[in-house]
């Protein structure tokens, strides 16, 4: 019927060409949006550390003229202390206190996380407490239904029961070194 050829066989010469041409071309594409992802996170890495730079300058202005309110109007009523301290240490004014309400209603409307409140010392202790023992417990099964281990932060437990109380004690360090 056919003659066996016993030439090259050019139809598969040209197929592996056209192959090896279009790996070399969608590497080529990877290794250029590899180039471009990594100069992207570059550059989000310079953006954050600008905007830490301009929020502690701006933290620095705000604190220094606090300091510089209490010296011309140690008495004012707007300027007393609630009681409450931001994050940082600082205490908390009866004008700052406006700004949470209206920050919040601004983010409701927005659908944005709202402000992170000055707290009282048992308040940040309790907070503290409280997203500990917010944190999951996952259970995994192994070798079927007979063995089951729950994990807290890692930690594998036996019992769901071990786990929790390994939850609970965390989370009485947690409000014990704040107060």
């Amino acid at each position: 019927m056919y003659a066996e050829s016993r030439g090259l066989d050019f139809e598969g010469m040209g197929m592996a060409l056209a192959y090896g041409r279009s790996i070399r071309q969608a590497r080529q594409a990877a290794w250029s949006w590899q180039d471009r992802a990594e100069a992207l996170e570059a550059e989000l890495a310079t953006a954050r550390a600008e905007l830490d730079a301009h929020d502690a300058g701006r933290r620095a202005q705000l604190r220094s003229l606090r300091v510089a309110l209490d010296a011309c109007a140690p008495l004012d009523p707007i300027l007393k202390r609630t009681g409450r301290t931001y994050d940082g240490g600082d205490a908390e004014r009866v004008w700052e206190a406006t700004y949470g309400d209206a920050y919040d209603a601004v983010a409701r409307e927005r659908g944005i996380a709202p402000t992170r409140r000055p707290m009282t010392p048992s308040e940040r202790a309790e907070a503290a407490e409280a997203e500990v023992l917010a944190e999951p417990i996952t259970a995994r099964r192994f070798l079927g239904i007979l063995h089951q281990r729950f994990f807290w932060r890692g930690e594998e437990h036996r019992t769901l029961a071990g786990a929790k109380r390994a939850r609970e004690r965390a989370a009485r360090e947690a409000r014990a070194a704040l107060t």
